[in-house]
């Protein structure tokens, strides 16, 4: 059996079961109830082990349940807990246990934040100064904490974290890489022997505040801290996009409009709008560079999810990109998107407005964020239709979608949220990795169908649509 997506899944029965079989073991633990309880994400491993008996399962930390064998980790560090018998593997580095390298370079941090909580008498030069040295001083600390972290793969081969991100195009690993359930999981399986089966994380406690957590919920693996990581140790774990799709994408992709001075293109959901820390993947930016080889500069005005499909608008030259870039800063461009939404919506049209910012723990991902969040903003109105040529299923929902700003995913937030409508856009494996009508779900049924807007030069009104097929 190939070890599940930990990204793409649908949990078996036995997965389900062990969850909540280890919800049960905390709700019922005095003490581990009372730390888990504001909040923490945990991760079982079932794994397949036919010589496993009693005594080693104890000595191995591997709990049975009705014949079913499985490791628990929890992601980060929990202090004071008290893990007598074992149940939980440990971590891949013992922050709570660190050298004298640590414990100096943190003194040296934590006094310099003692010198910086009261500025007065200090200099502007002598803050800078501080703050440089601060940051030169964290990144040693860093450096030093990752070179502890060594991750093995499934064919017993080790590599450094710094190494991993290295080879991912991913600079410095971001703090607390390492750290999460299903890295520690997967790292204790293999140094034991034990095959990995199936894989899972969910959530105990309180939800934190910026991002909604439920309890018991199931949730995929982070992407900023573990997807180089976890890449590296599961070897059958496919990219997002195989390669052998690259040059589809880039064939489908077609120029709806073009003047002497832009051109709108029909993006196909699957290709990138914009290089990504992966320079080898394919981009409507480095194609439309390829055919237009005499420009210099950038030439998409905006961006599209790389798994939404729909126009994009580039220009041909420099004069032209800051005249449509302005353009949109004065919101004199207007988009309308198509989606299918997960369940049956109650409400005809609205508008949404919830601030949104990135979830630092867990990059790309946006959450709402009234205290710290950017304004978002997005008109919705429900209608009758089809999906290009098929029908929608009597569960789900069709919606016209108006965003009227231009916030990162924002318009999937504010359909997946409880605090916008609180219903999925079908496919959308970033924001509801559990959802039931992902089953079927070719793509994220998000398609950018229509854009308006005054041209540049010649002051005309432009109209371009792109109907799904």
């Amino acid at each position: 059996m190939i070890l599940n997506n930990p990204y793409y899944y649908h949990p078996q029965l036995a997965t389900r079961q062990v969850a909540d079989d280890v919800l049960f073991t905390i709700d019922h633990h005095s003490q581990w109830s009372k730390l888990f309880e504001q909040g923490k994400m945990l991760g079982i491993l079932i794994i397949e082990s036919p010589t496993m008996n009693a005594e080693l399962s104890n000595a191995l930390r591997v709990h049975i349940l009705n014949n079913i064998y499985y490791l628990v980790a929890f992601s980060g560090v929990v202090n004071g807990l008290y893990d007598e018998n074992h149940f939980f593997v440990p971590p891949v580095y013992d922050l709570q246990n660190p050298d004298d390298f640590y414990l100096q370079k943190d003194k040296e941090i934590t006094d310099i934040n003692h010198q910086l909580a009261d500025t007065d008498g200090l200099s502007p030069k002598k803050i800078h100064q501080l703050k440089t040295i601060r940051k030169e001083l964290s990144i040693s600390l860093q450096k030093e904490i990752f070179s502890h972290f060594n991750f093995l793969d499934s064919s017993g081969t080790y590599k450094n974290v710094i190494d991993i991100f290295e080879d991912a195009k991913r600079g410095l690993p971001p703090g607390g890489t390492g750290e999460c359930a299903a890295p520690r999981l997967l790292q204790y399986a293999y140094q034991h022997g034990l095959k990995p089966l199936q894989i899972a994380e969910f959530w105990y406690g309180q939800s934190p505040k910026n991002i909604q957590r439920i309890h018991g919920k199931l949730y995929p693996s982070c992407i900023e801290k573990c997807s180089p990581i976890l890449k590296f140790m599961i070897p059958s774990l496919e990219d997002s996009i195989p390669a052998s799709q690259t040059s589809m994408l880039k064939e489908e992709m077609k120029i709806l409009y073009e003047d002497e001075y832009l051109l709108a293109i029909h993006k196909p959901a699957g290709l990138l709008s914009v290089p990504s820390k992966d320079y080898s993947q394919a981009n409507v930016e480095a194609i439309l560079h390829e055919m237009y080889s005499e420009v210099k500069g950038p030439m998409l005005i905006h961006r599209l999810d790389q798994a939404t499909s729909g126009i994009l608008i580039a220009a041909k030259d420099a004069q032209t990109f800051k005249m449509l870039c302005q353009l949109f800063v004065d919101k004199r461009i207007q988009k309308r998107y198509i989606a299918r939404l997960a369940g049956k919506l109650k409400s005809e049209c609205g508008i949404i407005s919830l601030p949104l910012t990135v979830n630092p723990d867990d990059r790309p991902r946006q959450v709402v964020d009234f205290q710290f969040g950017k304004e978002a903003i997005s008109y919705y109105e429900k209608i009758i239709g089809k999906w290009g040529e098929d029908e929608i299923d009597e569960d789900e929902t069709l919606l016209m979608l108006y965003p009227l700003t231009g916030r990162t995913h924002q318009l999937r937030v504010h359909c997946a949220s409880p605090f916008g409508l609180d219903h999925v856009i079908v496919g959308d494996t970033l924001y509801d990795i559990m959802d039931e009508h992902k089953k079927s779900a070719p793509r994220l049924m998000l398609h950018a169908e229509r854009i308006t807007f005054e041209h540049p030069y010649t002051k005309e009104s432009i109209y371009i649509e792109d109907e799904l097929s």
